[in-house]
């Protein structure tokens, strides 16, 4: 049998919590440590399309993106992928034409996975902040699922509302996880305040927290990571990079938790 393509879904209802920006640094990491990997913009945003694509692979996606892919159950995931400006990554495009999709089978997706098999190694989707048959199609084919949280209660909210439908529209459903952004570390040994409030209010709710270890730290430096797409190190003296220690292991924490193996991931990425 050919090898699986695992499949994580970003997802949550609410916009801004940093679902794209999760799925880019994972992305990265994973096929810095030679990983092959697709992602798939399931966002009329198109935020995910813009960072990875220029001008021209853009045009391209006018026939090749994920609507297209979507409309037809015999289609081949692989033929609606581009290369993107990052060795290792491909991605299928968004399109406005999502949004005419809305009879589509919940599990047409999950049909079309085993088109990957043997092709790449993660499938990485980033969906819209809603909760639709689009979602559902994300959330059905996935392994795992990662709800990214800030902390305020909006955000709290919408992984509540999460909690509650998904285990009702995607049977058996497990493996669904909260991941804090703009996690402080200083604040960790604090009996009292914001942070430790609301890490106690997704504790004491029983919602499925990923590991401390993974929970992304605040900092400016993303925006430059993001904006001027420079990568992240953990170690001074890399020439373009962002160097921050913290997100660094972080983000390498979280991309090891969807493989056995250990990953071998270089200085930056």
């Amino acid at each position: 049998m050919e090898n699986k393509t695992t499949v994580l879904t970003l997802c949550s209802i609410k916009g801004g919590v940093g679902k794209t920006i999760t799925a880019i640094e994972i992305a990265k990491c994973l096929a810095a440590a030679g990983k092959k990997v697709l992602q798939a913009d399931c966002d009329l945003n198109n935020s995910l399309s813009g960072y990875h694509l220029d001008e021209p692979m853009m045009e391209k996606t006018k026939k090749l993106n994920f609507a297209a892919a979507l409309g037809d159950e015999d289609n081949n995931l692989c033929d609606f992928a581009v290369p993107t400006n990052t060795p290792g990554i491909d991605l299928i495009a968004s399109s406005p034409y999502l949004s005419d999709l809305r009879t589509v089978s919940e599990k047409r997706l999950k049909r079309m996975i085993p088109s990957l098999y043997g092709k790449y190694d993660i499938l990485i989707i980033d969906c819209h902040p809603t909760y639709d048959n689009i979602v559902l199609n994300a959330l059905h084919a996935a392994d795992y699922a990662i709800t990214p949280v800030l902390k305020d209660l909006f955000s709290y909210n919408a992984a509540v509302f999460l909690s509650q439908v998904i285990p009702r529209d995607v049977e058996g459903f497990e493996n669904w996880f909260i991941l804090l952004n703009g996690y402080e570390k200083r604040y960790e040994e604090s009996k009292s305040g914001r942070q430790n409030d609301f890490v106690d209010l997704y504790r004491n709710s029983g919602l499925p927290l990923t590991p401390a270890s993974t929970w992304l730290p605040w900092t400016s430096g993303i925006y430059q990571i993001i904006d001027y797409r420079k990568k992240l190190c953990g170690a001074k003296n890399v020439p373009g990079a962002v160097c921050n220690e913290a997100l660094y292991s972080a983000v390498t924490e979280l991309a090891g938790c969807f493989f056995d193996e250990a990953l071998d991931i270089p200085e930056a990425f």
